[in-house]
């Protein structure tokens, strides 16, 4: 599926189209489906060039990285509910890490917002209306804005 991911070293021209037609795939069609076809939205999503784990769920009306779609990866067993934003590009004093990764078994409430760089431990919980810049631990519950660990799931993680 190369045909599909931004190539860093794209001219702007093509950068545009390719961006174009990812932002069809992914924020309108994909992402406008209704929760009934939320395996033709994961299908999607995997076109466009995001790696997502088996048994995740992805709501609807949520805004995702379509630019550099390669630098989302989300694990196995995630729950990301509706209109949650994930922004993998834009200005970063380490620009050599941009990707964000959702490991397995975690919850990412309604509204949030995860922006570049950031790792969401396993089984993690992000809190509705979050605005996540720093990596959250493993088992760690967080929300706010900025996004802070409320307190450890038991259990370990």
């Amino acid at each position: 599926m190369a045909f599909w991911h931004a190539r860093e070293g794209m001219s702007n021209k093509q950068l545009y189209r390719w961006q174009w037609l990812r932002s069809l795939l992914i924020n309108k069609w994909a992402m406008g489906l209704p929760h009934i076809n939320t395996g033709l939205r994961m299908f999607l999503l995997r076109l466009a060039g995001m790696e997502i784990g088996k048994g995740s769920f992805i709501g609807m009306d949520g805004w995702l990285e379509d630019l550099y779609t390669h630098r989302v990866h989300i694990a196995e067993s995630v729950t990301i509910s509706f209109r949650v934003t994930l922004v993998a590009h834009g200005p970063k004093s380490d620009s050599s890490n941009m990707d964000i990764v959702i490991e397995q078994g975690a919850y990412i409430g309604c509204n949030a917002t995860i922006l570049p760089g950031v790792t969401i431990g396993k089984r993690a919980g992000v809190g509705a209306c979050s605005v996540v810049t720093k990596d959250v631990p493993a088992g760690a519950v967080v929300a706010g804005n900025p996004a802070r660990i409320l307190r450890m799931k038991s259990g370990g993680a």
